[in-house]
C-alpha cells in the first residue's frame, strides 16, 4: 500500500504542475490553476504520507477535492462516471468519463487529453479523468493479474497483488454485477461528501469499477454502494456497453 501511495502521489503531482502551467500560462484562467495547485498539494501529501494520512493531512486533502467538486458544479454536471476500459481510450489507459449531455458511453475511442474532451458524430462534450482505478488497473495489467473473469481479477488485483482488502466475491446479475469487499483497505474519507464522491463513487468502488471494465472490456457505472460491517463495502455496477 505505501508503493501505491507513493505512486499516486507522484502521478497527482505531475497532474497538478500541468494542470497549473495550462491554466497560468496558456488558458490565462484562475480556476484552473487552483485546481492545478490543489491537485499538487493532493500528490504531494499522498506521497510525504508513505501509506497512510493522518487526520491532519486528509483535512488538507479535502480542499483539493473540495476544488474538482466545485468545478464540477460549475459546469452544471451531476452524471454518474462512466469508467472505461484501457482500449477504450487513445491513450490505452484505463479512465473515468464524466459526460456534460447524454450519459450513453462513447462507441468510439476517446482522443487523448484531459478534461474536456470532445467525441462522437454530434460532438458530445465530456471531462476524462484519470481515478485511482486508473492506477490500480495500471499496476495490476503489468503483471498479468487482470484477465478475462471479472471475479478471478478483482480476487488478484485487488487481494493478491495490491493488498487492499482481505477478500472479494462478484456476483452477476441481468444487467450487472454485485461485488463485495471484505474489509477494505483503502480510505473513503477522501472525498469527504463532495460531488466529487457522487460522481466518482468512492476510492474503494473506483478501484473495483475500473478493474471490472477492463477485465470485460466494457464500460461500466457504478449504481450504489454502501458499507455493512464496518469495513465490508458492497459496489453495485452496471455494465452499459460493448468492448470496442
Amino acid at each position: 500500500m505505501p508503493r501505491m501511495n507513493s505512486d499516486l502521489g507522484i502521478s497527482l503531482i505531475v497532474l497538478g504542475a500541468g494542470l497549473s502551467a495550462i491554466g497560468y500560462l496558456i488558458l490565462n484562467s484562475t480556476p484552473v490553476l487552483v485546481l492545478g495547485i490543489a491537485v499538487l498539494i493532493m500528490g504531494l501529501l499522498a506521497a510525504w504520507g508513505e501509506g497512510s494520512l493522518d487526520r491532519t493531512q486528509l483535512e488538507l486533502a479535502r480542499s483539493g477535492w473540495s476544488n474538482i467538486s466545485a468545478l464540477l458544479e460549475s459546469i452544471g454536471t451531476a452524471s454518474r462516471a462512466i469508467y472505461l476500459p484501457s482500449s477504450a481510450t487513445e491513450a490505452g489507459t484505463s479512465m473515468a468519463l464524466v459526460p456534460l449531455v447524454r450519459p450513453e458511453p462513447p462507441s468510439i475511442r476517446l482522443p487523448r487529453g484531459g478534461f474536456a474532451i470532445r467525441y462522437g458524430s454530434e460532438g458530445e462534450t465530456g471531462i476524462l479523468l484519470y481515478t485511482p482505478g486508473s492506477i490500480a488497473v495500471s499496476k495490476c495489467l503489468s503483471v498479468g493479474a487482470i484477465g478475462g473473469d471479472v471475479a478471478t481479477s478483482l480476487t488478484n488485483c485487488l487481494v493478491n497483488h495490491l493488498t487492499v482488502a482481505r477478500g472479494v466475491t462478484a456476483t452477476p446479475s441481468e444487467d450487472g454485477i454485485t461485488v463485495v469487499i471484505r474489509d477494505s483497505r483503502v480510505g473513503g474519507e477522501l472525498y469527504g461528501n463532495e460531488l466529487t464522491r457522487a460522481i466518482l463513487g468512492s476510492p474503494t468502488a473506483s478501484l473495483v469499477a475500473s478493474v471490472a471494465a477492463e477485465s470485460l472490456n466494457s464500460p461500466v457505472v457504478i449504481e450504489s454502494e454502501e458499507v455493512r460491517g464496518g469495513r465490508d463495502v458492497v459496489i453495485r455496477l452496471r455494465v452499459i456497453g460493448h468492448g470496442p
